[in-house]
């Protein structure tokens, strides 16, 4: 009789150990590393705020972004099978999208595999294929271009080759 009660006594134990163990793993939040997480912030519509370039010596030459249409702001949307589109709307509001392209990350570096569309697209998306994040938060995301030697950016010394700079803020 009494080695049969140790026996309850033991595996009731072993269940109570596991349930124990069970609820502590489950209270626990795995921390992700800065690189991990990076990819998942970034997905999601962002809304242009500002834009500018990068002079010369360093500093953002800035100006708040202007929307054609009163009512909707330009967006630029990651989304997480890794492509990168643009929504903006016109004059009247309508609205127009398309892709940019496929995006990759490099530590802090944003690659972008540029997609073969219409003409229209460089008009309002520059053809950049590499940027910096400068700044990403839950509500703040900032590009910085990296030149490598497009036509765009050959001479940064003439006005309007400086690297782009653009400002975003996250769509609710």
């Amino acid at each position: 009789m009494c080695t049969h009660i140790m026996n309850i006594l033991k595996s009731g134990s072993i269940i109570l150990v596991v349930f124990v163990c069970s609820m502590m793993l489950s209270c626990i939040t795995l921390k992700q590393s800065p690189q991990e997480q990076l990819p998942r912030s970034l997905w999601g519509e962002w809304t242009f705020v500002k834009s500018g370039t990068l002079t010369i010596n360093g500093t953002h030459k800035l100006q708040d972004y202007k929307n054609v249409c009163g009512t909707e702001g330009d967006r630029i949307n990651f989304s997480s099978d890794h492509k990168m589109s643009l929504r903006w709307f016109d004059r009247v509001c309508a609205m127009h999208q398309y892709l940019i392209g496929q995006y990759h990350l490099e530590g802090k570096i944003l690659y972008v595999d540029l997609a073969k569309s219409r003409p229209y697209q460089d008009r309002l998306f520059p053809p950049i294929t590499k940027f910096r994040i400068m700044q990403i938060t839950a509500t703040t995301l900032e590009l910085e271009e990296i030149p490598h030697g497009s036509r765009r950016s050959r001479d940064r010394a003439k006005p309007g080759h400086e690297p782009l700079v653009f400002v975003f803020m996250k769509q609710d």
